[in-house]
């Protein structure tokens, strides 16, 4: 009578196994254990995605419920001197939009909140004194691979206009399930795919608000950029992450002549270096490591946010990364 075998016998290496039945076992060891800890991970990954995405609609409920009502600051009239020299007053005291008051009590990272139309781009954004905090980090501290929306820490987005930076830049994951800045690449059209233009068509523009007033921006440009001097044949790259503040070595004119020649996008929208941009910027798929970045500029006390599109027109000339030489390394 045939002995009978327990699974455990088939599977665990035992006295007087041949070599080929001890080899058999090791491997299917090996193949289960790694099937276990890939399930494993994979289930994790769910459990983070399904937290993440919860978080996120908690924090959306919360801040479309919360009144976005400025309560206006109260002054005192003073009477001029009699020889009617000017008196310099203090500008009114900033006030928390009542929307962004619970974040900033639940945490003092919160910069602001930004929404773009018909994305699941709807989200708080946090800044602290590093770029890396909050990329393995949710709005909580608490590890996410989604990690936070976050403004660049050089910026400064949460004072009075004049004092606020030029260029606010905003980072955030290319998440699969569409979380963070998973969805912007909505807005990506290169010269062999021009389907998005519709979406920038109906989407010309989004808003931010930091903690003391919303605003509203028009989208001048996207395109899809190199990040490492060895992607191009001259070395060169354009850093436009680091154009916070236009200066001498980062100028508006570079800044601008750089837009126009990568955007998609000709839009047909006029900016000047009196302007406040934002440019959100996101890993891209193309080619590691590559960004997708979408630039938009505030829209100017008394001006209308409507975006005239019959203007815009897809840029035929525009300056994409070299495909062939990156691909060809």
């Amino acid at each position: 009578m045939a002995k009978n075998t327990s699974i455990i016998d088939k599977l665990l290496p035992r006295r007087g196994d041949s070599k080929v039945e001890l080899a058999r076992k090791i491997i299917t060891l090996v193949c289960c254990v790694v099937l276990i800890a890939s399930l494993a991970i994979l289930a994790w990954y769910f459990v983070q995605q399904a937290k993440n995405q919860s978080d996120i609609d908690d924090m959306r409920n919360k801040h479309t419920s919360a009144a976005t009502v400025i309560t206006p600051a109260t002054t005192t009239e003073t009477t001029a001197p009699s020889d009617t020299t000017p008196v310099e007053t203090e500008p009114p005291p900033l006030v928390l939009l009542e929307s962004m008051k619970g974040f900033v009590e639940d945490n003092p990272d919160t910069a602001g909140w930004i929404t773009v139309p018909n994305t699941n781009i709807d989200n708080v954004i946090v800044q602290t004194d590093n770029n890396d905090y909050y990329l393995d980090k949710d709005f909580d501290g608490n590890y996410n691979i989604a990690g936070q929306l976050y403004i660049d820490f050089r910026c400064i987005a949460n004072d009075y206009n004049d004092n606020q930076s030029d260029n606010l830049i905003i980072y955030g994951h290319n998440q699969a399930d569409g979380t963070m800045f998973g969805t912007l690449k909505k807005y990506k059209i290169k010269k062999d795919s021009t389907k998005n233009f519709d979406f920038y068509l109906e989407n010309p523009t989004f808003t931010f608000s930091n903690l003391y007033e919303e605003y509203t921006y028009k989208i001048i440009g996207m395109f899809v950029i190199e990040v490492e001097p060895y992607q191009t044949r001259d070395g060169l790259i354009w850093d436009y992450h680091n154009y916070v503040n236009f200066t001498k070595k980062k100028s508006f004119s570079a800044f601008e002549e750089n837009l126009l020649a990568r955007t998609a996008v000709n839009t047909g929208v006029d900016f000047n270096e009196d302007d406040k941009f934002i440019t959100l910027s996101t890993c891209s798929n193309e080619f590691e490591p590559s960004r997708f970045v979408v630039i938009g500029r505030r829209v100017r006390d008394g001006e209308s946010p409507e975006v005239n599109v019959s203007l815009a027109e897809i840029n035929s000339d525009m300056l994409e990364p070299d495909y062939n030489f990156i691909y060809n390394q």
